[in-house]
This record gives structure tokens, sequence and C-alpha cells, in this order.
């Protein structure tokens, strides 16, 4: 499976809808997880303007106000929902693959921005992996960095940093290269950059897929491809 991750920043417009739905086409994406949908009612979401006409399942979670809200697509080919966890800052889907039927679980999230918030997050993340069987992909917008290099312009937290290092080890992630660029978020004056976007996965998946790389696109925050 191929997996695309972007924070939108707003679903209502519709050119960022026929964007991803290009992306999708071009490398065969067959997971999509949005982050900051901001729709308080996602029942209103125009679903299929994302993945087109081919069959697809999804499930989201509703925004607070103007802040957050996550969805997840997927082709129910490959991949079978079997549940769900819905959280304000996380939207896992927990499944298995269709062709051999593995178990993967699969974990869209917006992270807050305040460090005490986050760190509830990474515990509620470790938490919910220590409760389910199955290989792990965590993929989003963890609105941290791991080290001071993943910063350009901007003040470096060590107490955030330290905090999302340890959470990482706690549950043994490993992290793919990135290619394609080194930061994944500009600021709106085009002077500060954060890598704050990546995907995380457990041993088992990386140890199934050593070859997979992590990809940035222009306006859209991570492809994960062969």
């Amino acid at each position: 499976m191929n997996y695309l991750s972007t924070n939108i920043r707003g679903a209502g417009n519709s050119l960022k809808a026929v964007h991803i739905k290009e992306l999708k086409k071009q490398n065969n994406i067959n997971f999509i997880a949005i982050q900051e949908t901001q729709f308080t009612d996602s029942a209103k979401l125009q679903v299929k303007s994302f993945w087109g006409n081919s069959l697809f399942e999804s499930e989201y979670v509703n925004a607070s106000g103007r802040s957050g809200g996550l969805l997840n697509i997927w082709d129910p080919n490959l991949f079978a929902c079997i549940s769900s966890v819905h959280n304000r800052f996380f939207l896992a889907s927990l499944g298995e693959l269709v062709n051999g039927r593995e178990k993967l679980n699969i974990v869209n999230i917006y992270a807050p921005h305040d460090n005490n918030l986050k760190k509830e997050l990474w515990n509620d993340l470790i938490n919910l992996m220590e409760s389910h069987t199955g290989a792990w992909i965590l993929l989003g917008d963890f609105n941290c960095v791991r080290e001071p290099y993943e910063r350009k312009n901007s003040k470096f937290d060590p107490l955030a940093a330290k905090s999302f290092n340890q959470f990482i080890r706690v549950v043994a992630l490993s992290e793919y290269a990135m290619i394609g660029c080194s930061f994944t978020h500009r600021s709106d004056d085009g002077k500060r950059y954060r890598k704050i976007d990546r995907v995380l996965v457990c041993q088992s998946f990386l140890s199934k897929c050593p070859r997979l790389s992590s990809r940035v696109c222009q306006d859209i925050d991570w492809i994960t491809a062969p």
C-alpha cells in the first residue's frame, strides 16, 4: 500500500481536493490521511472529491471550532477496517490487509501545540498501541521537531523534543528517510521552516517494508511510496 498524508488547513476549498485526487492517481495511493479539515460537521465533507470514482471507505473526527478535524480514506479492496478509535488529536483505523490478512493499524495524527496536551497525546498513543496487536504506521502532523536541525529561523524547544523522542523510543518506532525537501512546513511569511510532518512505523512494519521512502511534495506534506 501507498500512503498520503497532508495537513490541508481547511477542506472547504475544492482546488485542494482536486490536487489531492491528482496526487492519489499519479502515485497509486491506497490510504489518505488528512489533518485540519476544519469541519465541525464532517458528515458534510465531500469525501469523493478527494478520492475519485473508485470504491472507498472513510471515517472522520470533527473539528473543534476552527481547530483540527481528521479524515481517513482508504481502498477497501486492500485494507479492511475492523474497528476505529476516535480522539480529538488522532484517528486510528485498526484492521488488516485483505491480501494475507496481516493485522495493520494506521493512525492519522494532528498533535496540539500545547506541550502538556502533547504529553497526554503521547501517553494516549502508548496505551492504544499496548492495547492492540498488529503492525503500526503513525503519520500526520506531529507539531514537534526531534532535533535542532529540523527547524530554521525559529527557537528549538528541547523539552518538547525530549518528550517526543521518549515516546518514539518507548513504542520502538522508526522513521523512513525523507526525500524531496528538508522541511514540511513553512510559515506564512516564508521565513521559518520546520519538519513537523512525518511517518513513523513499528519494527515489524519496517522489517517487511525496509525499502519504502517518505517523499515531500509541493503543498502536500507527505507521500510514502515504494
